[in-house]
């Protein structure tokens, strides 16, 4: 009898995993389609260079891997001299953003997208989970581009989706050699956020081993918001409108997932001006249907 009840209860703890988690993977596979609904863009105007960028990691594999991707046409390059690099979102690849990236690299400027740790090619680098240490790789990421020849005496953009959008503005807020930073879909307050999000995606965030309560520290670290608050009061009126006006912040509305509020929050702190702000009526947390419209109001601010 004993037996049987078992049988039961491995049965029954079955049917709850594939209840569960079944859903997050219909979800992320329709997710993919609809990403990769564009066709490959094959231009003969880009050179494409595949780099493994040396980062602090214990781990033997301690590379991340990104793109390097340049017009062929040097007066172009010369004319812009800027590299942007481009940190995707949760659970994408470097290849993700490339609707938005390439038509910048067409006009001149120099592309760095790179699998994030736990992602595509630096998939074995470390987990997803892991956006302190996220945040540390993208530090490394400049670094390295300063270091390079070829881009010595370029300027450096950031261009962050989701959490990558998070990832560059709490890495690089403080950092003046970052002279352009552009956040779509992005976070406020961490843990408000999190807290808050909608049942669905907090369990899948349960399932990805992503902190649902972290310590105050590892908060403010990943609270963009706070850490605006703080430099606000740490730098000079002069020193504070050099680095807020550099940001420029791209949301939905009807963003479900990172609630339109976190947008709101980040304006008010940063005392945006209207130009330094695109909102969507609709397109969820992708801006999906507004790739054009969003993608020339980020060549707009890039070139002004």
């Amino acid at each position: 009898m004993g037996v049987r009840n078992l049988d039961i209860l491995i049965i029954c703890s079955v049917l709850v995993f594939i209840t569960v988690f079944a859903p997050f993977e219909i979800f992320f596979t329709f997710r993919d389609i609809w990403y990769d609904r564009w066709r490959k863009i094959n231009t003969s105007e880009l050179d494409t260079t595949k780099v493994k960028i040396p980062i602090n990691n214990k781990k033997k594999h301690n590379c991340i891997v990104a793109n390097v991707i340049a017009s062929k046409d040097p007066y172009k390059i010369e004319s812009k001299k800027v590299v942007i690099i481009v940190s995707h979102g949760l659970g994408d690849k470097k290849e993700t953003l490339q609707y938005m990236y390439l038509p910048l690299a067409v006009q001149g400027y120099v592309i760095v997208s790179y699998d994030a740790r736990g992602h595509g090619e630096s998939k074995r680098v470390g987990k997803r989970s892991h956006f302190l240490k996220r945040i540390d790789d993208y530090r490394e990421i400049v670094d390295w581009i300063n270091k390079q020849d070829k881009f010595k005496d370029m300027k450096i953009y950031s261009i962050g989706f989701s959490i990558g959008g998070l990832v560059v503005l709490s890495g690089s807020f403080k950092e003046e050699k970052i002279e352009k930073i552009i956040a779509m879909s992005a976070i406020s307050d961490y843990k408000r956020t999190v807290r808050r999000l909608n049942p669905i995606v907090l369990l899948s965030f349960l399932f990805k081993g992503i902190k649902i309560f972290p310590k105050e520290e590892e908060v403010n670290k990943l609270s963009p918001g706070r850490i605006f608050n703080n430099s606000k009061k740490e730098l000079t009126e002069e020193q504070w409108n050099n680095l807020s006006k550099r940001v420029y912040l791209i949301h939905s509305k009807n963003d479900q997932v990172i609630k339109f509020h976190n947008f709101r929050e980040n304006v008010s702190i940063l005392n945006l001006p209207k130009q330094n702000q695109l909102i969507f009526r609709k397109g969820g947390h992708t801006s999906k249907k507004n790739e054009v419209a969003l993608t020339s109001a980020i060549l707009n601010f890039l070139k002004n």
